[in-house]
């Protein structure tokens, strides 16, 4: 069944980072933006009298999805990059067209014992989404346990990092892990250290019988990291993985 394709009208644009944008859309005919926590839309845009695609997971953090009139997204810019030269130069009021939701990166009805969230880049994006639910089954269930672990060059490119921290200073179920691969604080945090992500994997002693593993962002990172857990006798429907394809077609 495809998709029907909504357009869709530039809201509000933001810099999450030096080369990382948040874009806002609604619908133009003002309707609802339904999708779960995880998954993802897919826009259409011009380009040098093209129509392109990209896919975007939604990265809005919405309490009440049935009333949810936004769909957010983190775009990171590439160089000669058709989607950055669209996005990075649009401005409120400029149109596009979106379907979806897509993507089984979601968070099951009932909660394994932990989460492990493993992303990098704008590959937080859909555990920011997340937050909300995350947070509401902490609360319900104060033995589940969430481990956040964010892989970014430097603590310049940590998007959304404020929020997870705070979330792990309210929750005791939940740690939030930055792992910079190039460029590490004066000072770091206690939640902060040097290395990619894959430093912190045996440090978490993960569990393939009490665990489940999200793997969200660069290609590379999302293959290397599924097939560690796989190796260490995860089961394929415990390691759920959606991988960031960067194109400058």
């Amino acid at each position: 069944m495809v998709s029907p394709r909504h357009p869709v009208i530039l809201k509000q644009k933001k810099a999450l980072a030096p080369n990382t944008l948040e874009l806002t859309y609604v619908r133009e005919d003002e309707a609802v933006i339904s999708y779960l926590p995880g998954q993802f839309f897919s826009l259409d845009f011009p380009h040098q009298g093209e129509e392109k695609t990209r896919s975007y997971s939604a990265a809005g953090r919405v309490p009440d999805l049935k009333n949810n009139r936004e769909f957010r997204f983190a775009i990171t810019a590439v160089p000669n990059g058709a989607a950055s030269d669209y996005f990075f130069n649009a401005t409120p009021g400029d149109r596009a067209k979106m379907s979806g939701p897509f993507g089984a990166l979601i968070l099951p009805p009932v909660d394994p014992h932990r989460y492990l969230l493993i992303g990098t880049g704008t590959g937080v994006a859909p555990y920011r989404a997340m937050l909300p639910e995350i947070e509401r089954r902490l609360r319900a269930n104060t033995a589940l346990r969430v481990e956040l672990v964010m892989g970014v060059r430097n603590p310049q490119e940590l998007i959304y990092g404020e929020e997870f921290v705070e979330a792990a200073t309210r929750y005791m179920g939940f740690r939030f892990h930055a792992c910079y691969s190039r460029q590490m604080p004066a000072t770091p945090q206690a939640h902060e250290q040097a290395g990619r992500v894959q430093v912190l994997f045996e440090t978490l002693e993960p569990n393939p019988e009490q665990d489940m593993v999200y793997i969200c962002g660069n290609p590379d990172m999302v293959e290397e990291a599924g097939s560690w857990f796989l190796a260490r006798d995860f089961s394929p429907r415990r390691v759920k993985r959606e991988k960031y394809k960067f194109s400058t077609l």
